[in-house]
């Protein structure tokens, strides 16, 4: 298991810190998790939200909307942040994703500053067609030092995309915000529950369920399930919108089993569900790919997955009816969680990155 306890021999000590941030604990990002554990690991962090509004006058990125005022906040966003690193002048610039940042600015910063600049990029950078990425951001890989990938399959055609150096960096979850929760005193609400926005696959998926286990008690949390037909029979089992940190727990531990489904971007990989329903000590039943079956967890040991919608049903009706097999997998996910959380990933990451160990960064 990866400790955090090791001191990290880097040169590394100042990290502006680019993503979308939230003040509001109703409201979960993830670059907001990366704060903490960077400080606590001993660097001097510097946050800037990208995601805000830039535009006088206007607060809101709702009424951003538009396509003109769009524009010109992204160009004061860059314009923000190349003054920033040049004020700052940081030894490493981390990014999380970070679409409305232009290779410009980029090349701008690394004739200025003799700094890293890396992206944690945690939608798929090559899949332009569902708007998770953008030219720009395929633009700006050759000018990375690193880019952080929670999937081997996307090495190859990140380096022939111009990357110089790609490491492994799974979705780790936040230990301050995903910790194990108790277990209700009486009984589970819920059989079956999923926490989620809305997709057509994803209400393919649990239809089906409804319809083979029509006694089973479904809950679905999420955004955009008022998308649903009218007479769609998933209508009831909608409970509310997105939870997230002590809401979001407390669905997880009043539920028997936990759905996740991997959306088509991630290919054979993982999620963010992957560890944080496990790291929460609770019992995971994910749509199964390679990556968690065999590489992060061993399938019915730590880790209970499906493929196809009968064997869905099959295992939903099997667990529900084993709470000893169930109980099981849930302590040894809950075991094998714990290294995942988002300090020890950094920590690994920062102490082994041949990239990083460069004092000299500037081509």
């Amino acid at each position: 298991m990866r400790s955090t306890k090791t001191l990290l021999q880097t040169n590394i000590k100042k990290i502006l810190l680019i993503g979308a941030f939230s003040q509001s604990p109703d409201h979960y990002t993830y670059a907001t998790s990366f704060v903490a554990p960077l400080t606590k690991l001993g660097f001097i962090v510097y946050p800037f939200n990208y995601r805000r509004s830039f535009v006088p006058c206007i607060s809101s990125q709702k009424a951003l909307q538009s396509r003109l005022l769009a524009s010109l906040n992204k160009k004061l966003c860059n314009k923000a942040l190349l003054a920033t690193a040049l004020h700052y002048k940081p030894d490493l610039i981390f990014i999380i994703k970070g679409e409305e940042i232009k290779s410009s600015t980029l090349a701008a910063i690394k004739q200025k500053i003799n700094c890293h600049i890396v992206n944690f990029y945690p939608d798929n950078p090559f899949t332009l067609w569902n708007g998770n990425s953008n030219a720009q951001v395929l633009k700006s890989l050759p000018l990375y030092s690193c880019f952080l990938s929670w999937s081997p399959i996307l090495t190859p055609a990140l380096a022939c995309s111009g990357c110089k150096h790609t490491c492994s960096f799974p979705f780790a979850y936040d230990a301050n915000f995903i910790y194990a929760q108790a277990k209700p005193a009486n009984q589970y609400l819920y059989d079956i529950c999923f926490v989620g926005t809305w997709e057509p696959d994803r209400e393919k998926w649990l239809t089906h369920v409804h319809h083979a286990l029509p006694e089973a008690r479904l809950a679905i949390f999420g955004n955009r399930w008022n998308f649903l037909p009218k007479d769609s029979i998933l209508i009831k089992a909608v409970k509310g919108e997105a939870m997230y940190g002590q809401k979001m727990l407390e669905i997880f531990s009043s539920s028997k089993i936990i759905l996740n489904f991997i959306r088509q971007q991630n290919y054979g990989a993982h999620n963010m569900r992957t560890f944080e329903v496990p790291a929460s000590n609770n019992f995971l039943l994910t749509e199964r790919t390679p990556q968690q079956a065999q590489v992060f967890f061993k399938e019915d040991e730590s880790i209970a997955c499906f493929s196809t919608p009968q064997e869905l049903v099959e295992k939903i009706n099997f667990y529900i009816n084993h709470e000893a097999k169930r109980d099981a997998i849930t302590k040894k996910g809950y075991e094998i969680a714990q290294q995942y959380n988002l300090e020890n990933q950094l920590a690994h990451y920062f102490s082994s990155c041949p990239a990083l160990q460069k004092k000299e960064i500037y081509e």
